[in-house]
């Protein structure tokens, strides 16, 4: 509000300062009143964003829990990790193996070239697929045929040419200090990835000589024109299991054993030993007591009764939050039928606290539950984080008990803001009116003033008047 200079020049009063103490003196219980009316309102706004925040990250946390499989984590290990790696999945089922490795699998590579390939010109066909060493016998997969011209008769120009296909197989160069020699490796192993080169037109007259560009012919099979030096064959990985005799193109075994990876490493002899995961499924389950006892003890903290006169907590009249504490507790105490012979969170371990609605994990009781029956207490607890799960996200959503509370809040706070700028509007009337009647006093005090010198002066002219 702008404040107006103005001095009394008939009367001597301070006008302005006379008129903005009327006007602080008649808006102040408006002031008080507006202020105390939305502190009450933002400690309740930040009250409910505690719980909101509180609730959110209790969610967040059964939003995992509530997940059966979260509980039914493996542990794996081997023997000898020269000889083999493991990893289990929650679908391996606890046991032991015993891995006898004969050899693992290897990928097809190659050399060829090493010579002046310029001015030669023919085409190279690229196969890539199946070697039968029984029957010697090739049975192609993926086939490109490779022209070669100007454009790239050099060993570089041919790897370029052969890495372009793009059908599985991987060529790089090496110099020996005084030749370019074309390194050709399959990319993945066993004989099903097995490289084939043959050459056609080619520019000096011969496919099958070791000049020109039928040097990088290749032929697994005792048929063919062979050339390219074989620097490593293509083999299957062949290894058994508790005796039973397996053959892999890859090292990496996925579908095997249901629910293990094994990665062979080396030949050798290695014992596999699958277990579940006791110690995961405590941690997790503590976490499930650690998360509900944090909303519990948030619900607790801003509902609390502090005597006579004490520390209240923010939200302790409202109904819905005291309705909230009560239906997660009484979640809890609810039986189940999704956990086998456990029917309770107490027989597994828990007891609640009837005072503070906070629970207790006894830590030997929940460990001997899990050793009678380990994937029963896993599904008993995602059983109790599905239904809080449930509850909590209806009371989070928009249309939930929270945002009503909130939404009717910020309505107030909006109500207050309104109510303030008519106050104001109230206050600049006041001060022009008070303004307005202090200048007429004013000018009616300098009028008296004015009379009063003049008929003071009128009086000393009369003849025997003495001052």
């Amino acid at each position: 509000m702008e404040n107006i200079t103005l001095s009394g020049a008939g009367s001597g009063l301070d006008i302005k300062s006379l008129v903005n103490q009327l006007v602080a003196a008649e808006r102040g219980p408006a002031d008080k009143r507006l202020d105390k009316r939305e502190g009450e309102i933002k400690t309740l706004l930040s009250a409910f964003g505690r719980l909101k925040s509180s609730m959110s990250t209790f969610d967040d946390a059964l939003d995992d829990l509530k997940n059966g499989m979260t509980f039914k984590d493996r542990t794996a290990s081997t023997s000898d990790e020269n000889i083999a790696t493991i990893a289990a999945s929650s679908g391996a089922s606890p046991a032991s193996y015993s891995l006898d490795v004969s050899n693992i699998a290897q990928a097809h590579k190659l050399t060829a070239g090493g010579g002046n390939y310029t001015g030669q010109t023919g085409a190279i066909t690229l196969e890539i697929g199946q070697y039968d060493s029984g029957s010697n016998s090739f049975t192609a997969a993926e086939t490109v045929t490779l022209a070669i011209d100007a454009s790239n008769n050099s060993v570089q120009g041919i790897m370029d040419a052969i890495n372009d296909a793009n059908i599985g197989v991987s060529a790089s160069v090496i110099n020996d200090g005084t030749n370019d020699i074309l390194s050709i490796t399959a990319d993945d192993t066993g004989t099903t990835n097995t490289i084939k080169l043959s050459v056609s037109g080619d520019s000096d007259g011969s496919n099958a000589d070791n000049a020109g560009l039928s040097a990088f012919a290749f032929d697994p099979t005792s048929t063919g024109s062979s050339n390219a030096t074989e620097v490593s064959q293509a083999i299957d990985a062949e290894f058994t299991i508790d005796g039973i005799a397996i053959t892999s193109s890859s090292n990496t075994l996925t579908t095997t054993v249901t629910g293990l990876t094994v990665e062979l490493v080396s030949a050798g002899v290695a014992a596999l030993d699958v277990d579940k995961d006791i110690e995961s499924a405590k941690e997790k389950i503590q976490s499930f007591v650690d998360t509900y006892n944090e909303v519990v003890g948030t619900i607790r903290d801003l509902t609390k009764y502090g005597g006579e006169g004490g520390d209240h907590g923010a939200l302790l009249s409202d109904s819905a939050v005291f309705g909230i504490d009560m239906r997660i507790r009484s979640i809890i105490g609810n039986t189940s039928v999704s956990g086998g012979d456990f029917t309770s969170l107490m027989e597994i371990g828990f007891a609640s606290d009837p005072e503070t609605g906070l629970l207790k994990l006894d830590a030997a009781e929940l460990e001997k539950a899990l050793k009678t029956d380990f994937d029963s207490v896993g599904d008993l607890v995602s059983d109790y984080a599905g239904q809080l799960d449930d509850y909590i996200k209806i009371q989070l959503d928009t249309d939930g008990v929270i945002s009503a509370r909130t939404d009717g809040l910020d309505v107030r706070l909006e109500d207050i803001s309104d109510q303030r700028d008519a106050l104001e509007l109230r206050m600049e009337s006041v001060q022009a009116r008070y303004t307005k009647q202090f200048s007429r006093l004013d000018g009616l005090i300098a009028s008296l003033n004015s009379t009063g010198n003049f008929l003071a002066q009128q009086l000393a002219a009369l003849p025997g008047v003495r001052s």
